[in-house]
């Protein structure tokens, strides 16, 4: 059991190939267990079937962002996820009526009050803005719902976001050439 996963997004517009390549790096890392896609990204066949068979390879579940409504997002996308994440509550309430209870859903919160709405209409996760380690403290020392802190991109946040009591860091990718070393610094300290 590791002391916090991790959680790599795929920014908006990102380049298949340029994300292959580094996710081959990254997501073999024990405390690599979830990817988000972007909202909106409509996935080739061929490149759904590689990125898929490199997650399922490594245990990683495949989290697409959504919005609302959800037709806007690709069936062969609905089909094939682990879970989805929304970036406000009044989506998850909406999503959460449509999906029914089985699907996971997480979904951003930027205060105490939308983090437990969220919580009462049936996330499975609340994610905060990486700056605001004092709602990230209140959560994990009052409620047993995970708490991912967002958009990670040092060592030192993530040791910050860690100690607060995040369960999740949602590291965005940057295709920098430094991201498995980047990934790696952060699960040495993930490991606990």
């Amino acid at each position: 059991m590791t002391a916090c996963d991790l959680y790599p997004v795929l920014p908006a517009g990102f380049d298949m190939d340029a994300a292959l390549e580094v996710l081959r790096d990254i997501l073999p890392l024990p405390e690599v267990t979830a990817l988000r896609l972007p909202c909106g990204w409509t996935p080739e066949k061929a490149q759904l079937s590689k990125l898929v068979d490199l997650l399922h390879a490594n245990g990683v579940a495949l989290i697409p962002e959504v919005g609302i409504p959800l037709s806007n997002t690709p069936d062969s996308l609905l089909g094939i996820c682990d879970g989805l994440h929304v970036a406000c509550v009044e989506n998850l309430v909406t999503l959460r009526k449509t999906v029914g209870s089985d699907m996971p859903i997480g979904c951003a919160c930027d205060n105490r009050d939308d983090a437990m709405k969220a919580g009462e209409s049936g996330a499975d996760y609340v994610a905060f803005p990486a700056g605001d380690l004092e709602l990230v403290t209140w959560w994990s020392s009052v409620m047993e719902l995970p708490g991912v802190t967002e958009n990670v991109t040092t060592a030192a946040d993530a040791s910050s976001a860690i100690t607060a009591g995040a369960d999740f860091l949602a590291i965005p990718l940057q295709f920098d050439g430094k991201d498995k070393e980047r990934f790696s610094a952060m699960a040495v300290l993930a490991a606990g």
